[in-house]
């Protein structure tokens, strides 16, 4: 709750005009890019390698003086596979609560991933939420990182254009840059300020260019009915699911009487 209550000040008088949500793995640099939008430090950057929930921060923050409530997504994936270390059925009522938690609207979708590697979890990543959740019906920004020792950033992304587009990953726009200062030098200046100012530029213009005016909205059973099932097949739980996982979606869901009946029998007719 922390970065929501001190953020929370700056915006306590000033309307919220949407929702982002941030997604990627641990270490691509969802909590610096919090950090660089904010122009100070709101986030705790994580030490883990790995996690296994998709809980979720929310922030209050300007972007370009128009403030937005931005989601920073954790654990989303932890390694190269995401269907193998996560609890599955937990993974998918814990997107359910985090779509339907925010008035059912969405107005931009900002995919992170570090650079210069492409990970399997990349692809799968994006077919949960941009494919899966938003139905492709959200406009999503690819933000990469780590690309501070690249002599240009820009260049990297029409270097690697094909293979993402190959695996079906087609983002509305882009921005390559570094999501850090670096190490101090003698003169007191940052290995990597000129890059890291230009990254900051880069994020909020490519935010604002691509954010929906108003926000994409989801029909709560629709979602509900519609995208399940796809997390089912995507998870691979719809010839495994037991009575003991459904279950569980539907408690940590906190899903009524009716809901919890009528997703049981969409279940029991895959």
């Amino acid at each position: 709750m922390k970065g929501l209550i001190e953020s929370h000040r700056f915006a306590s008088m000033t309307e919220i005009l949407g929702n982002i949500i941030l997604v990627g793995e641990t270490g691509t640099g969802k909590s610096s890019i919090i950090n660089m939008i904010a122009g100070h430090k709101v986030a705790e950057i994580s030490s883990r390698a790995t996690g296994c929930t998709f809980q979720h921060q929310a922030y209050y923050l300007p972007v370009h003086s128009r403030y937005f409530t931005i989601y920073d997504t954790a654990g989303l994936n932890e390694g190269d596979n995401l269907k193998g270390t996560v609890n599955r059925t937990a993974a998918i009522a814990e997107l359910y609560k985090l779509i339907i938690g925010l008035d059912g609207g969405i107005n931009l979708l900002v995919f992170c991933m570090r650079g210069p590697r492409i990970k399997n979890a990349t692809h799968e990543n994006w077919k949960v939420f941009h494919d899966i959740l938003c139905k492709k019906k959200v406009p999503t920004v690819l933000i990469v990182t780590g690309l501070e020792n690249e002599e240009n950033m820009d260049e990297w992304w029409w270097t690697n254009r094909g293979t993402f587009e190959e695996q079906g990953i087609r983002p509305d726009a882009t921005a390559c840059i570094t999501a850090t200062r670096g190490r101090v030098l003698k003169d007191g200046s940052r290995a990597f300020d000129e890059q890291y100012e230009e990254s900051r530029a880069k994020v909020t213009t490519t935010i604002i260019n691509n954010v929906l005016r108003h926000r994409h909205k989801f029909n709560k059973n629709h979602w509900l009915y519609d995208v399940f099932r796809g997390l089912l097949h995507f998870f691979g739980l719809v010839k495994t699911c037991e009575a003991a996982d459904i279950q569980q979606i539907v408690d940590t869901c906190g899903m009524s009487g009716e809901e919890a009946r009528r997703f049981k029998e969409d279940v029991a007719n895959k």
